[in-house]
């Protein structure tokens, strides 16, 4: 009897919650029971108290968004974010969110060899070394009149550190290396100042723009936080936002003023309708993507003809505010300029020397190429005696034409330090360690050089020399979660109108193909596969 008693009373205020929630013209609001949004990938795998959890940074894109990495013995759990206003408040993208599985696939866990009929064998890290040796040695013997070249080709996980360490014994070791960043611009456009490579207005200043002109540029898709930021402003700021290239799906509205460079120069002369609004624009903004300025034909002519629009329209005649923007696509690309890793060839997928008719001969001379967790690299025509060595945590394409295989570390498996595409210094924490005999970039170069080809302290050079942008002028360490001050430069007038004039008519492509696989990581990953598969049209696998 208690219990019908209670029963009915609770059965008696639902009806009376139900009668109050009547509205102004008698219809009912419709109540429903809403489960918890829980994570699928994650669901009924584990419990919260088995989880470690461990602060680090996310190297999917370039905003080096704040997360925790949750795990459990050796195996990552989940991927949450962490709140950081600067970066990304409180979101994170489906890609850094879910993507982690493919850190527990293809993974390369021993070092490799290619043998005589082209399979590859273990070997441990003692005869990896004397391999490595051998190989410099037989190319210093064999091309020591004509000379040869070694290339170094870093991708877009490589921390400063590492590419540090790298650097410094490519320089010692070799006569004519050549360093290359897979995403870096195209062999004109120079990286020697901090405004050529980095997002000026910072994450959280283009919230305060009023308009922004996209150049090339597809941020939903090359970094979805930024494109949050700019949807943010239009939705309750007013912001307009016009693009140049490929139509896409912003999730906001948006002007399409063309798909072609060409649009560029009609707004520098003035001529372009959307002058104007620029004009009267309290702090307009330029975005261009930085696979715009890989384009081999005109990447030079659009940097320099974006700033000299962000010169004309974007900045104010005490300096304050300058609205040019330069948004990368890898996590260290910025760490990496800073270092000063530029030469005269281009970046992804336009490997070539400035003026050469024939890209194959500006691999000929490359006898000893090391890509560092670089597979996005097309082009390479090596001649058949050059010897490729490739170290990195996947499987990939990189791995595909290597002799020598050095099983590297993942961003959640070492401490390391990035530059997002604002240029702030962010660390990454050690969640748990590489699987099977991998080690960090760092120790792998420390164990494959050794001391007999360069002392310690001398690989171990200063950033105070190569990067005093990633350094506090006070203390001399890395200001961590800070953003360097970033100085202005003017081209000439006759610099302008060549690059003008140097504008290609070809439109731009999308700058990404596949947004949930891109990387090797997610290539791996099962969960961005079916992602893949359930984004393409007419797809009707649910």
């Amino acid at each position: 009897e208690l219990r019908r008693g209670v029963m009915g009373a609770a059965a008696g205020m639902r009806r009376a919650a139900l009668g109050r929630l009547k509205g102004a013209d008698g219809g009912a609001i419709v109540v429903r029971a809403v489960g918890a949004l829980t994570s699928k990938p994650y669901a009924f795998t584990s419990r919260s108290w088995e989880l470690k959890s461990t602060e680090s940074i996310d190297v999917m894109d370039s905003v080096g968004s704040n997360i925790r990495v949750d795990t459990r013995g050796a195996e990552i759990m989940r991927v949450l974010p962490r709140l950081n206003e600067d970066v990304n408040e409180e979101w994170l993208s489906d890609k850094a969110r879910f993507s982690y599985d493919g850190l527990k696939t293809q993974r390369l866990k021993q070092p490799m060899m290619r043998g005589a009929k082209g399979a590859l064998v273990p070997i441990g890290w003692d005869k990896a070394r004397m391999l490595m040796k051998h190989v410099v040695l037989r190319l210093d013997r064999n091309y020591r009149e004509q000379g040869y070249e070694a290339h170094a080709i870093l991708g877009p996980y490589v921390d400063t550190y590492a590419a540090l360490k790298l650097r410094a014994q490519f320089l010692s070791r070799f006569a004519n290396p050549v360093f290359t960043i897979q995403d870096q611009p195209s062999a004109a456009a120079a990286n020697d100042l901090r405004h050529d490579y980095v997002l000026s207005s910072t994450l959280v200043g283009l919230e305060d723009a009023d308009i922004v002109l996209l150049v090339g540029c597809d941020p939903r898709k090359e970094a979805p936080l930024v494109n949050t930021r700019l949807r943010k402003g239009v939705m309750h700021q007013g912001m307009q936002v016009a693009s140049i290239g490929t139509r896409t799906n912003l999730t906001y509205p948006y002007a399409h003023l063309g798909v072609s460079p060409k649009a560029l120069a009609a707004i520098v002369a003035g001529e372009h309708p959307i002058c104007s609004a620029l004009s009267e624009a309290r702090r307009p903004a330029l975005i261009v993507s930085n696979r715009a300025l890989q384009r081999e034909e005109d990447g030079s002519a659009i940097l320099t003809t974006c700033r000299a629009i962000a010169h004309r329209y974007m900045r104010r005649d005490d300096g304050a505010y300058t609205g040019f923007n330069v948004l990368q696509n890898s996590a260290n690309a910025v760490g990496l300029a800073e270092l000063g890793f530029c030469d005269d060839h281009a970046g992804l997928r336009a490997l070539s020397c400035a003026g050469t008719a024939d890209k194959s001969l500006a691999w000929s001379r490359a006898k000893l190429v090391f890509l560092m967790g670089a597979d996005d690299v097309d082009g390479m025509s090596l001649s058949d005696d050059a010897f490729v060595v490739y170290q990195g945590h996947h499987g990939d394409r990189g791995a595909s034409i290597a002799d020598l295989i050095l099983p590297g570390a993942a961003y959640t498996e070492k401490s390391a330090v990035y530059a997002n595409t604002e240029g702030r210094v962010q660390r990454s924490k050690l969640a748990f360690f590489p699987p099977g005999h991998a080690k960090n970039d760092t120790e792998i170069l420390a164990a494959l050089f050794g001391e007999d080809w360069m002392p310690s302290e001398d690989a171990d050079v200063g950033l105070d020399l190569l990067s005093p942008a990633l350094l506090d002028e006070d203390r001399g360490l890395m200001p961590l979660d800070a953003i360097s001050a970033v100085e202005d430069a003017r081209s000439s007038d006759f610099a302008v109108q060549s690059a003008v004039n140097a504008l290609g008519s070809s439109p731009f492509a999308p700058p990404v193909d596949n947004f949930y696989m891109a990387d090797p990581i997610t290539r791996a990953s099962t969960t961005m596969a079916k992602c893949t598969r359930l984004n393409k049209p007419n797809n009707f696998d649910f």
